[in-house]
């Protein structure tokens, strides 16, 4: 069984106000980033986030799965464990018919025993120098439309601080934002893809990478705008480019943008480990 030596690790909220929905997981036997889904709902789960709650009751998980199981097997226990929340908080109806409101994230996990990456989700990684994103089919059309709702707005006379602070083009496709969560984990559709929501996970939607050769991984959530060789340069292009276009909707268009007395426009975590 591979060994692996920890090089660096940093998980930052966008805001530090607000809850972080990022996590890490470091454990003899798994490492995973996890990125919890920004709520599209309205259900009320408390003073927490539902994209936190959906982080923490995955890394209490991950590091609990026995030591050599299969990505199936694993992504099944994964998915009870949020499951199970429905289920003590009476909630399960609602989430079934309403998946904007469910406990939603996307996860990449290494396996030490198996010496595999499992990537669910949009969570990107590297190994060695090669980079692999998993991105949602319709996320660049809706940060398309975003953006030229944005530049409508400055052209009509709003300005950058104004549109940050209350993101209208975020409101323009919101309600497609909301749309697309009936897609999450959906089968019986080609628009199909994959999170960690409570709800069985189509196979096909799951990513299996042999780790077999590698020397060096890096897993990361999606609120970097380039995944790089070190966090120090990931770090640089964020604050860079942010100072250029804190909307986010010139050279990389996102969904949202930066907040006023935000850190950046999504939380952001990245790990960096070798094998022995």
């Amino acid at each position: 069984m591979n060994a692996y030596t920890i090089i660096e690790q940093s998980c930052i909220g966008k805001n530090p106000d607000a809850f972080c929905e990022d996590g890490i997981v470091v454990s003899p036997y798994y490492i995973a980033v996890i990125d919890g889904s920004t709520s599209k709902g309205n259900l009320s789960y408390g003073i927490k986030t539902s994209g936190r709650i959906a982080m923490e009751l995955l890394s209490e998980a991950i590091p609990l799965l026995p030591i050599d199981i299969d990505v199936t097997h694993a992504i099944t226990l994964l998915t009870r464990k949020i499951s199970e929340y429905y289920v003590q908080h009476d909630v399960e109806a609602n989430v079934s018919e309403h998946p904007e409101n469910r406990l939603t994230a996307s996860c990449v996990i290494y396996s030490v025993k198996r010496n595999e990456i499992w990537q669910i989700g949009d969570c990107p990684f590297m190994l060695d120098d090669q980079m692999y994103d998993n991105p949602k089919y319709w996320e660049q059309p809706l940060a398309q439309m975003r953006a030229l709702f944005l530049e409508k707005e400055l052209k009509d006379g709003k300005t950058i601080e104004q549109l940050r602070t209350n993101d209208t083009g975020r409101e323009y496709i919101l309600p497609l934002l909301k749309f697309s969560t009936r897609y999450q984990n959906n089968e019986d559709t080609n628009y199909g893809y994959a999170v960690l929501d409570g709800f069985p996970i189509p196979t096909h939607h799951i990513k299996t990478y042999s780790c077999k050769g590698i020397h060096q991984i890096i897993l990361a959530s999606d609120g970097y705008f380039q995944l790089a060789g070190t966090l120090n340069e990931c770090e640089r292009i964020n604050k860079e480019y942010l100072a250029q276009d804190p909307l986010c909707m010139l050279t990389y268009k996102m969904t949202k943008g930066l907040k006023p007395n935000a850190k950046n426009f999504d939380d952001r975590t990245y790990i960096r480990f070798t094998l022995d």
